[in-house]
């Protein structure tokens, strides 16, 4: 008689693991190596890595400059997503959905690297007069003229294309015209080909898009403050602004902006 009783408790074991199964959650896992590129020179493309178990669908989350929190500015089943920010710039996250639950990536951002306020001496003053943003930090630093060594940092420098220092107006320069420049105290050496704008009414819009008819190899200081956009030989957009004209010592103040998105000409912050 106890073989009879052998077949409903295998059953009822039996059911009991298929139904622990049955209610066992998906488990989700964030997106990975989100990155951020041009798609244009005012849309950004952003691209992650899927995370092992394939979700439902991602959300793009995009936080603009001065915007207290997220919104999400799209979905997408595949592991890139192209948002045109209309001029901002911001924060973006990417989460990947399994049925209510979402998983965030980490958080990318289009602001530009601010640095602040610094001196900056026209060619033949004490002091720098190159200045060059770091493509790793995107920082601005000021440079030496006088040192070959330094012609693979400097993106712009200040100079009055004459001796001395006295003589105004003064000039804000692509660096490759230093070794010919009146001042005499530029080496030969592979200093990059930069670009730059016309004055710039408005810091906050997106910058000047880089055509020859726009950014010229100098742009003289009539005014001050004065905003300028620089367009780097590497393809890179940044915002200097130009202020504190003092004729006595040679020099003024620089503060900037840079776009640490290569090609992307937002500037927002």
């Amino acid at each position: 008689m106890k073989k009879l009783y052998l077949i409903p408790a295998l059953l009822i074991a039996v059911g009991a693991v298929v139904l622990f199964t049955g209610c066992e959650d998906i488990i989700g896992d964030k997106p990975t190596n989100v990155i951020l590129s041009a798609a244009t020179d005012t849309s950004v493309m952003i691209t992650w890595a899927a995370p092992a178990t394939a979700p439902d669908k991602y959300l793009i989350y995009f936080k603009g400059v001065g915007q207290a929190s997220y919104a999400s500015v799209g979905e997408a089943t595949t592991t890139t997503f192209t948002h045109n920010p209309g001029g901002a710039t911001g924060k973006y996250f990417v989460a990947a959905k399994y049925g209510s639950d979402e998983y965030d990536s980490d958080v990318k951002s289009t602001e530009p690297i601010a640095t602040a306020s610094t001196s900056l001496s026209e060619l033949n003053a004490t002091g720098n007069s190159g200045y060059g943003w770091n493509r790793t930090s995107f920082a601005g630093t000021t440079y030496s003229m006088a040192e070959a060594a330094n012609a693979s940092a400097v993106d712009l420098y200040l100079t009055n294309f004459a001796a001395g220092f006295a003589a105004t107006p003064y000039n804000i320069a692509s660096p490759d015209m230093g070794p010919t420049d009146p001042g005499g105290v530029v080496p030969a050496g592979s200093w990059r080909v930069n670009a730059i704008s016309d004055p710039i009414t408005d810091p906050q819009l997106p910058l000047p898009k880089h055509t020859t008819t726009t950014y010229f190899n100098y742009i003289p200081l009539n005014a001050y403050p004065t905003y300028l956009a620089v367009y780097t030989a590497d393809g890179y957009y940044g915002l200097i602004k130009i202020d504190g004209l003092n004729t006595g010592a040679g020099t003024v103040t620089i503060e900037s902006r840079f776009q640490a998105v290569k090609g992307l000409r937002l500037i927002q912050h």
